[in-house]
């Protein structure tokens, strides 16, 4: 076998790795696709970096190597490991992630020492119950996102699994977990998202005993009258009533059917949906991927293929594995036969998505007593529902029964306290009780909101239930009349006296949990009408129902931005799975509510610009924008100094909202075209912002125009000054140099801000744009650091500083370990919990000691946080309206100060880090290294401080509206 130059300039290194008698070497990134035999000679090394290569197997020769501890075989091509992994007694970390592995290697559960295993980024379908041999392991990657910094990006690379075995509860100094991007079964995958004690107490729940779960959702959509009521009741076989009335809202009554292969009963819950178009936006909220989709429609109307495709559309955005039986109602001899193109609807959405048709009569003959048609549709519905992700699924038997029980209990809401008190009797206690009720509002079993003021106190059994309410809001005439304003009086009126005949009244202390549930689901938010009492404000805005018409004249928005100002603009493109343009239903409307604390009528409501494709914001220094729903996309314009911070904030979240909420689309960041234009109408050409970042990485300088007839190719760095590709400061110069820069106009600004808060004046406006660009830039990078650290906000906070104890700890420059002081923050506010805790002073703040080892592996990521910390503190409590005086001011730069100076000296007073200072000092290193080794070490810090404090000083765990976990101070949970 001819060897090529890669593989005898491996050999070259292992042999000058024998004569030198080296435990480490490194053959990453040589383009391998063998590697040498020659390997097994060194038997004393202890690191073996075999990555960015193209290897397809491993030798046998690799048993040689019984004193390694770190393997690295990530990306690469293998399928398998060798038997002779086994050899590796020693191996202490293993890496085989981004390989193409379909199995688990069960090698690998011999390696009793193990601590660390990264898989991620295989299609891993199972993993072994033997797995749990490693009672050693400390860290598991079986998925995890991509942690290059990329635009607008956010990948999880994980793998096929849909469960994990029960024998994870045997790691017991497991500190991480990471399962993202894998297909998890619901209750898992809920359990996931609420960090891993909630895993390890699931599973622990399910070894407890478990059952087989059959039950999804049978959702019956289609315009208004056409049958969905009626056919329900047959599927049921409900006795037939004429004259039935119109559903408001949705109900729900259950439908059993049996399995075809192996008579299994599946329960169904059947969801009659509303069919009028205002209920639309809201009926997506109840769409899931455990259901299976009826889409009816009424021949007898004539043609209805429009109406047909739409609402296969409105699934797939927000389902796109959904399966759909396509149902023609009020059939039976001589009633219209059905006309709909069936090819076409399955040349558009896939024989995977319309699993058939049928036409049925659900009213019963009155010789036979049968309904036409439905015998057929009931076993259709069975065999589709049999193989719905997560039939069969395992579950705790505890929390099965519990649902049942609260199912049966024949009541719609009961208080927290009994729903607990219900899990006791069941045997589930303390965490365990809060985890079920956590994961099943979840999973949409039922609602409850832990830390909401309002409604932590009730749970709602029954969604349903809330969705009727909801819908008598809709429909009311008045509040459409006013554009949506409604005050509480009203709703409660509305909610005590349904306007519809045979629908029930609410009790009138659960009217302000709906209201609190209106605002929750994005549809609602209260508005100040009288500036003067704001507190006592008891008006609401239905953002679906604002006005239609754009406004005459935009406030303080001329043709050209201020002086001083500059302006970006970019499009959010919204596309369907084969990149055709695509209609997010009731996208506006979520970001009127969603972004509304940046309302110019915030305080004023009077002052608000909003209509139904169009809204203005404000958010300070940051500038002013504009959003318009053009066609399908959302196009952005920011004004500001520095406009680039406000602009990313609001296309993340446009992007975030789109293709988590609607998971059959995608949102794709543009920008328009500049002159010279070949069509001579620059705007009109839209290109997309990741192509030209890829476009300007491989060294082209210009990309064609997309327009048909435009043959002009534009200049790609002018294009990129409309997007935001501008990272934070510590991406471009590096924190220390932006820190030395800013020094003195950080002071300058804080002092401003002090004065101007004493006057009582509007500070950030009194400001010079200069400042204003700096204030922005320094967001940019916290958002950035919060960012980079999100998933490990799901076990603990973020922001702390830190100081030596020892005050002759600078004098001891071989030191093995030492005591330091770490005192938390909150992540809302951006002050360190004594300054929150005024009489609890010493709340939050932990004697910890560190070992010079750890630390020194620590020092990138507390080098990132001590300098963000630094450059937030003059600025950060402006947001607040909380300014430091300036005594505590100082006390808090000092110990920042203090942990810089501490980082500063262990880098010095370390070999590893003088090897590395000048990396370390260079913006691509706080971008690589920083952010690989945050993850690890935070992680490794939140265990040492639960052992201090499960508590972490009374902070808060709250979720943002992009589900992202803070840590806050308790005065300030209620604004999540």
């Amino acid at each position: 076998m001819a060897r090529d130059e890669a593989y005898w300039k491996a050999v070259r290194r292992i042999r000058a790795a024998l004569q030198e008698n080296a435990v480490e070497l490194n053959l990453a990134g040589m383009g391998l696709t063998e590697l040498p035999e020659a390997i097994a000679a060194l038997t004393q090394l202890q690191e073996l970096h075999l990555s960015l290569n193209e290897l397809t197997e491993l030798p046998e020769a690799i048993a040689a190597l019984t004193q390694l501890r770190n393997l690295d075989l990530s990306s690469n091509e293998l399928t398998e490991l060798p038997e002779a992994i086994k050899k590796l007694k020693k191996l202490t970390k293993l890496s085989i992630s981004f390989n193409k592995f379909a199995h688990f290697p069960i090698v690998v559960t011999h390696l009793l020492n193990l601590k660390e295993f990264y898989a991620i980024g295989n299609n891993i379908e199972l993993i072994p119950d033997s797995i749990g041999n490693l009672t050693k392991l400390e860290k598991l990657h079986l998925g995890g996102k991509d942690l290059s910094w990329l635009y607008y990006t956010q990948a999880f690379h994980g793998n096929k699994l849909t469960s994990v075995p029960l024998s994870f509860t045997k790691f017991t100094q497991l500190i991480e977990l990471a399962l993202d991007g894998n297909p998890l079964e619901p209750d898992l995958a809920a359990a996931h998202e609420q960090g891993i004690d909630a895993i390890m107490q699931y599973l622990r729940a399910r070894a407890e005993g478990e059952i087989t779960l059959n039950e999804a959702k049978l959702i019956l959509v289609g315009e208004g009258e056409v049958g969905k009521t009626c056919l329900l009741g047959a599927l049921r076989e409900d006795e037939w009533h004429d004259g039935r009335p119109t559903t408001h809202g949705i109900e729900i009554k259950p439908v059993i059917v049996t399995a075809p292969d192996n008579q299994t009963k599946i329960a169904l819950n059947g969801w009659d949906f509303g069919g009028q178009r205002v209920y639309r936006p809201t009926h997506q909220l109840f769409f899931s991927s455990t259901a299976l989709y009826l889409v009816v429609w009424k021949p007898r109307e004539g043609p209805q293929q429009g109406f047909v495709k739409e609402w296969i559309t409105l699934i797939k955005h927000r389902e796109p594995d959904a399966k759909v039986l396509v149902v023609a109602t009020h059939g039976g001899p001589g009633q219209r036969q059905p006309d709909i193109d069936r090819q076409e609807l399955i040349d558009l959405f896939g024989s995977d998505t319309i699993l058939g048709f049928f036409h049925i009569d659900s009213k019963p003959n009155a010789e036979t007593h049968c309904c036409s048609g439905i015998a057929e549709l009931r076993e259709a519905i069975a065999h589709a529902a049999a193989t719905l992700p997560g039939m069969g699924r395992k579950v705790p038997a505890k929390w099965q029964q519990i649902r049942e029980k609260l199912a049966t209990c024949g009541q719609n809401h009961m208080t927290y306290q009994d729903v607990i008190a219900l899990c006791e009797e069941h045997g589930l206690e303390g965490f365990a009780a809060e985890l079920f009720v956590r994961v099943s509002h979840t999973l949409g079993y039922f609602i409850h909101y832990h830390h909401d003021e309002t409604l932590k106190d009730i749970v709602i059994l029954k969604p349903d239930w809330l969705a009727k309410a909801i819908s008598f809001v809709f429909d009311d005439p008045e509040i459409r009349r006013r554009n949506g304003l409604v005050e509480f009086s009203h709703l409660s009126q509305l909610w005590s006296h349904p306007p519809f005949a045979g629908e029930a009244g609410y009790p009138k202390a659960l009217h302000p949990v709906f209201l609190k549930l209106m605002e929750r689901f994005d549809l609602s938010y209260k508005v100040v009408l009288d500036p003067a009492s704001r507190e006592a404000s008891t008006t609401s805005l239905i953002a679906q129902l604002v006005p239609d018409n754009r406004p005459e004249q935009l406030p303080d928005w001329g043709e050209e931005p201020e002086e001083g100002d500059r302006q970006q603009v970019q499009i959010c493109r919204i596309v369907d799975d084969r990149g055709q343009s695509a209609n997010a239903e009731g996208l506006f409307y979520q970001l009127i509510v969603r972004l509304h604390k940046y309302s110019l009528g915030r305080t004023n409501y009077a002052n608000s610009i909003h209509w139904q494709r169009g809204l203005m914001l404000d958010n300070d220094y940051n500038g002013r924008a504009l959003l318009e729903h053009i066609g399908n996309d959302v196009k952005i314009t920011v004004r500001a100094a520095y406009p680039d911070r406000f602009l990313a904030y609001l296309t993340e979240e446009v992007k975030w909202l789109v293709e988590s909420f609607w998971e059959g689309l995608n949102c794709n960041i543009m920008v328009s075209c500049i002159a010279p234009c070949g069509m001579e109408a620059p705007g009109h050409g839209l290109f997309e912002v990741q192509k030209l970042i890829e476009s300007k990485k491989k060294n082209r300088p210009e990309f064609p125009c997309p327009i048909s007839g435009c043959d002009e190719w534009q200049n790609i760095d002018q294009l990129l000054n409309n997007a935001v590709t501008v990272p934070p400061p510590s991406q471009v110069i590096g924190l220390d140099q932006f820190q030395a820069v800013f020094k003195d106009e950080l002071k300058v600004i804080r002092q401003d801000l002090v004065t101007l808060d004493r006057r009582n004046q509007q500070r950030h406006q009194a400001l010079s744009k200069d400042q204003q660009a700096i204030m922005s830039q320094i967001d940019q990078q916290f958002a950035y650091l919060m960012q980079t650290l999100t998933d490990e906000a799901k076990d603990g906070p973020r922001l702390f500083s830190f100081k030596p104890l020892d005050p002759g700890f600078f004098d001891r420059p071989q030191w093995l370990s030492a005591k330091f002081q770490l005192t938390l923050w909150c992540e809302h506010a951006c002050k360190p919990l004594p300054v929150l805790n005024p009489e609890a002073s010493k709340q939050g703040i932990y004697e910890l000691e560190l070992n010079r080892e750890w630390f020194t592996k620590a020092i990138p990521y507390f080098k990132l946080l001590t300098g963000t910390l630094s450059l937030v503190l003059p600025v950060a409590a402006s947001a607040t309206q909380l300014m430091l005086d300036d005594a505590t001011y100082r006390g808090i730069q000092q110990e920042l100060d203090l942990g810089q100076k501490s980082l500063d000296f262990g880098i010095k007073s370390s070999n590893l880090a003088m090897d590395r200072q000048t990396q370390r000092d260079s913006p691509q290193f706080e971008q690589g290294e920083a952010i690989r080794a945050q993850g690890s070490m935070l992680r490794e810090l939140h265990t040492m401080l639960k052992e201090k404090d499960p508590g972490f000083g009374g902070l808060v765990r709250v979720q943002n509206k992009r589900r992202e976990f803070l840590w806050v101070h308790p005065q300030f949970a209620k604004e999540y």
